[in-house]
């Protein structure tokens, strides 16, 4: 007898060696996915800087202390607006808001 193995026992272990493959690269995708997304976690798009958390009409913004942008998840921005304080802070959102209802008109 010959130790050769058979074509379906060469098939077989390929098949493993494939799917081993193909296992360790996406765990390899992932892990590189979740490091990227941790070194971006509270950073500023704009310079990079640590974001700080701030309290504004009970909604938690992000600010960012060397550039002073403010940045906003999804739903804040209404919360901000719909306060009863028609301060600063609604002028700038209301002369914002103009800002994109005159770009679009003139479209």
């Amino acid at each position: 007898m010959t130790d050769k193995p058979s074509r379906n026992e060469e098939e077989y272990f390929a098949t493993q060696e494939r799917e081993k493959l193909a296992k360790t690269r996406e765990e390899a995708r992932r892990a590189a996915l979740s490091a990227e997304r941790k070194s971006h976690f509270m950073k500023c798009p704009k310079c990079g800087a640590d974001l700080v958390t701030e309290d504004l009409h009970g909604v938690q913004i992000d600010r960012c202390p060397e550039c002073h942008g403010i940045w906003l998840d999804p739903g804040e921005i209404d919360a901000v607006a719909a306060h009863e304080d028609k301060g600063i802070i609604s002028r700038v959102f209301g002369d914002v808001l103009a800002s994109f209802r005159a770009k679009s008109k003139t479209k």
